[in-house]
């Protein structure tokens, strides 16, 4: 990818600010996370244990459609187990498995997924594009705490934890900036509730002040974790003439090339005559 060449584009409408929430594990808490969402305009990531649906504490196998239908389901393996620590071909079944059981779910490919535990080896890097795995978020890679656009999407950081995410949403909030810029925030639900939390004073009261003050904002895009991968590849695949005075977008995503003129919208499968080639 060429990071320099992502400089030339905004995301949808213009904007340069994007949020991304990435929750773990599917437990029953993610029907309150997801109303506080939902009221204000937020999407996430929600990384499910296929096997784990229905059991205690967890959502069911039949809300799944429904209660994620504005977010994106993606995978955490069937049991949750650490791969690191299994035979090759278990390691196979846990991803290839909870693929296949959160697709017949949601009725779509189910491209990404979170690490169980954050815990991995090379084995496990090696095999998650075999598996059709296109992104994997995993702890153990660490957190920025920057609003950088992803160098890679295997072992792709977050920017922060939601313990520590009020300060950096102050800092994203009042960034001025010319490049787009990607706050992304991870945790799992039942956090909230007290559960295997950091911080207890980081609760359900917490959760909702946080997302009143990052979510309904008109300069922020509110996606999820498949659709900026989707998005960025796109921009990757612009292919521009000798003079970078025309654009052609051979990708079925469509993308936001800046000008001095506002933001232009280059439609898939369009080659499209840019407003000035020096001002890329």
């Amino acid at each position: 990818m060429d990071l320099k060449k992502r400089e030339k584009f905004c995301y949808p409408g213009g904007r340069l600010k994007a949020l991304i929430m990435s929750y773990d594990d599917g437990s029953e808490h993610d029907r309150r996370l997801i109303e506080i969402f939902n009221t204000r305009g937020i999407r996430s990531t929600f990384h499910l244990n296929s096997g784990k649906l229905g059991g205690a504490y967890h959502i069911l196998p039949g809300e799944v459609s429904n209660l994620y239908k504005v977010h994106e389901v993606s995978g955490h393996t069937v049991n949750h187990l650490h791969l690191d620590q299994l035979e090759e071909e278990e390691i196979r079944r846990e991803i290839t498995n909870d693929r296949r059981a959160l697709e017949d779910l949601v009725a779509y490919p189910v491209r990404g997924m979170s690490i169980p535990f954050g815990t991995y080896d090379h084995r496990v890097l090696l095999i998650l594009p075999e598996l059709g795995v296109e992104y994997a978020r995993g702890e153990a890679a660490g957190e920025t705490g920057r609003f950088d656009l992803p160098d890679t999407f295997i072992l792709w950081k977050p920017t922060c934890h939601h313990t520590g995410a009020l300060e950096a949403a102050e800092r994203f909030l009042g960034a001025i900036t010319s490049r787009m810029m990607l706050f992304m925030i991870w945790g799992h639900s039942y956090e909230l509730d007290g559960f295997l939390s950091t911080d207890t004073s980081k609760g359900w009261k917490y959760m909702e002040y946080l997302s009143d003050r990052l979510g309904r904002n008109k300069e922020i895009w509110y996606t999820t974790m498949i659709e900026m991968h989707d998005y960025l590849k796109a921009i990757d695949g612009i292919r521009f003439s000798a003079d970078e005075s025309i654009a052609f977008n051979p990708s079925a995503v469509p993308v936001w090339i800046k000008s001095p003129e506002g933001a232009a919208e280059i439609r898939p499968g369009e080659v499209r005559k840019l407003f000035h080639p020096d001002h890329l």
